[in-house]
C-alpha cells in the first residue's frame, strides 16, 4: 500500500512539554513512506533542541524555521516545502494512533477521493480515549458533509479542523490558510471540501486533540475570538450560495458558533468589557426563539442554552459552567 509519499506538517511553537509524545507517535507510524516537516514558528523554549537531538537523526524529519507568524503561515510554509502527493497536519501538542496515516491513506484509495478524515476526540491530557466498536467507513458529498455538520449528525467531533484528515496536495494549489488570523480552520477547510466534491470518512478515532491551558480556545476572552464568528459567517454564506437547499442546516451551524462565542464571553473574568457584544449576541441567538425551540434538530444542550439565555445572561453563564464540569468528567 505504501506507494505514495505522504507529507506530515507539524507547526511548532513552545511545546517542550509535549513535543516528544507527539513526534514519537508520528515516528512510529505503520505507514513508513512519510516525510515530517516541522515548521518552527519562532520557538523560544527548548522545543527545537529536543527536535534536533531526538528526531532529526531520522532522515524523514525535516526542520524549517520562520519568524513568529502564526500557525496559518507555518502550514503554508510546510506545504510549500513538501514533496508528498498527500498532505496531513498534526498539531505539535496532540497525538496520533500508530496507523493514523495508513488508515487515512487506505480511505483515500478505497473511495478514490481527494480528502479522507478519521474520527478524533478532544480530551484532557492523560485521559483515556473512547474505543469505537465496529467503526463504519463510507464516502459522502461535500453538500451532505456540511448538512450533517449543521444538523450535528457527523460522528465523534468531526468538524472543520485541519487535523485528522489527509488531502491531495493539489487541493492547495489555489487555497492558502489566511495568515494573521486565528480560527483558520473555519476559513479554509470548507473551501478544500468544495474543490474535492466528495470525502471519505472512517469513524475510528485515530487523532487525539489534547486540551491545554495555553490553547487559543482556553484563554480569557479577547477580541481575536470574534474572528471565529467572522470565519463561520463567511463559511455559512459561501456554502448557502453553493447549496441553498441546506440553508437551515448551515444556519444551525452558525447558531452553534454564536452560542459558543457568547458562552466563552460570559465565563471570562473580563466579561464586562464585552457587555455590548453580549447583548448583541443574545438578540441574534434569541431571534425566532419559538422556531428554534421547536426545531427537532436542536440538541438538548442547544435547548438548555436557549431557555437559560431567555432567562438572562447570568442563567446562561451558570448553565455553561455546569456543562463544562460535566464534559470534563466524561
Amino acid at each position: 500500500m505504501e506507494d505514495d509519499l505522504v507529507s506530515i506538517i507539524v507547526p511548532v511553537y513552545n511545546v517542550e512539554k509535549y513535543i516528544k509524545d507527539c513526534l514519537n507517535s508520528i515516528e512510529n507510524q505503520t505507514y513508513k513512506n512519510i516525510e515530517v516537516i516541522l515548521v518552527d514558528d519562532g520557538t523560544t523554549d527548548k522545543t527545537i533542541e529536543i527536535i534536533r537531538d531526538e528526531f532529526l537523526p531520522d532522515e524523514r524529519f525535516k526542520l524549517i524555521s520562520q519568524e513568529n507568524m502564526g500557525v496559518s503561515a507555518a502550514r503554508n510554509n510546510g506545504i510549500s516545502n513538501s514533496n508528498g502527493k498527500y498532505i496531513v497536519f498534526v498539531d505539535s501538542d496532540d497525538w496520533v494512533a500508530p496507523d493514523y496515516i495508513e488508515y487515512l491513506y487506505s480511505l483515500i484509495k478505497k473511495y478514490n477521493v481527494s480528502i479522507s478524515t478519521c474520527a478524533h476526540q478532544s480530551l484532557p491530557r492523560n485521559s483515556t480515549p473512547r474505543i469505537i466498536r465496529d467503526p463504519k467507513e463510507y464516502s459522502i458529498s461535500t453538500k451532505e458533509y456540511f448538512r450533517r455538520l449543521g444538523d450535528k449528525e457527523l460522528p465523534f467531533q468531526l468538524g472543520v479542523s485541519p487535523c485528522g484528515r489527509m488531502y491531495k496536495k493539489k487541493l492547495f494549489d489555489h487555497i492558502k490558510y489566511p495568515e494573521g488570523k486565528l480560527f483558520e480552520d473555519s476559513s479554509t477547510t470548507y473551501k478544500l471540501y468544495l474543490h474535492a466534491n466528495t470525502t471519505a470518512i472512517g469513524e475510528d478515532i485515530k487523532y487525539l486533540y489534547f486540551q491545554n491551558k495555553n490553547s487559543i480556545v482556553q484563554k480569557d476572552f479577547n477580541r481575536t475570538r470574534f474572528q471565529f464568528l467572522e470565519s463561520e459567517k463567511e463559511m455559512k454564506e459561501d456554502l448557502e450560495k453553493k447549496f441553498p437547499d441546506i440553508k437551515e442546516s448551515l444556519e444551525r451551524r452558525y447558531q452553534y458558533a454564536l452560542m459558543n462565542t457568547l458562552a466563552h464571553i460570559v465565563i471570562s473574568p473580563n466579561s464586562e468589557e464585552f457587555r455590548k457584544e453580549q447583548l448583541q449576541l443574545k438578540i441574534e441567538i434569541l431571534d425566532n426563539f419559538m422556531g428554534k425551540l421547536l426545531d427537532t434538530k436542536s440538541s438538548k444542550k442547544d435547548l438548555v442554552g436557549l431557555i437559560t439565555l431567555r432567562m438572562g445572561l447570568p442563567c446562561y453563564k451558570i448553565a455553561f459552567k455546569i456543562f463544562k464540569i460535566f464534559k470534563n468528567k466524561k
